[in-house]
């Protein structure tokens, strides 16, 4: 029984994954498509595997449609606002190791030590980072960072477009970004400081769920406004990587 209830549980936090279509640690659809898909892109990204990509694309497109389109309409109903952006806030918070060391590998000890700050601050005033005092702090204002974004700093290129099933658009490059990040973020696996299974997923499945409404919300206006959606989200991939490495 038990373990029919994790592997229910894993099968949902799968589709549910599919929403997360920058994946999540490196782009947030918030982010991706805030300004740029109505914006003709000045940086291009190899693609020598589009035809599997833009199959792998299709299939995620229809499982957004079929289940996380719903899913976030019937989870925007229900949940106040109020604790959806404490929710978000929390695991933003969370997620504080892998944009230190991010800082640190570029040489950023200055926004390191701002990261440590906020940190600390949103996680003891702040209520385990539920509220986010340091957005009243000028002195504690930060970019987000992840370990890709360095070695783009770096000098690495992309490698080429990647489309993942279940999780979106990426690059050679930041998979192995996401790997790293994966090493030193609380939640993640094979290393994780959350040693239930259960629990672990749990959060995994709150977390995306509780951006799911925002997510669908954007997606959908960049269907409207394409006319070829997966372009246009590999497009604005590039040009947002882009524009966070040179930040």
């Amino acid at each position: 029984m038990k373990f029919q209830r994790f592997a229910s549980a894993l099968t949902l936090a799968t589709a549910l994954g599919s929403l997360a279509i920058a994946q999540d640690d490196g782009i947030d659809l918030d982010e991706l498509f805030a300004d740029d898909f109505e914006e003709q892109s000045t940086v291009s990204i190899n693609d020598p595997l589009e035809p599997l990509n833009r199959a792998i694309f299709h299939f995620n497109d229809d499982v957004y449609k079929k289940l996380a389109k719903p899913l976030a309409r019937t989870y925007a109903k229900i949940m106040p606002d109020r604790v959806e952006r404490g929710i978000s806030n929390a695991f933003v918070n969370i997620k504080f190791p892998s944009r230190f060391v991010s800082n640190v590998l570029q040489g950023r000890f200055g926004q390191a030590s701002k990261e440590t700050g906020k940190f600390v601050l949103n996680t003891t005033v702040g209520l385990g980072g539920v509220l986010r005092p340091s957005d009243n702090y000028e002195n504690l204002q930060t970019t987000n960072e992840d370990i890709g974004q360095a070695f783009g700093r770096w000098g690495m290129g992309h490698g080429f477009y990647l489309v993942i099933p279940f999780m979106g658009p990426t690059s050679l490059r930041d998979v192995v970004g996401d790997y790293a990040d994966d090493a030193v973020e609380p939640l993640k696996t094979p290393w994780s400081q959350v040693d239930d299974d259960t629990l672990r997923l749990s959060l995994r499945v709150l977390e995306i769920t509780n951006k799911m409404p925002a997510l669908m919300e954007l997606y959908d206006s960049m269907r409207r406004s394409s006319i070829d959606p997966y372009s246009s989200v590999r497009d604005a991939y590039a040009q947002r990587r882009a524009r966070d490495v040179s930040k």
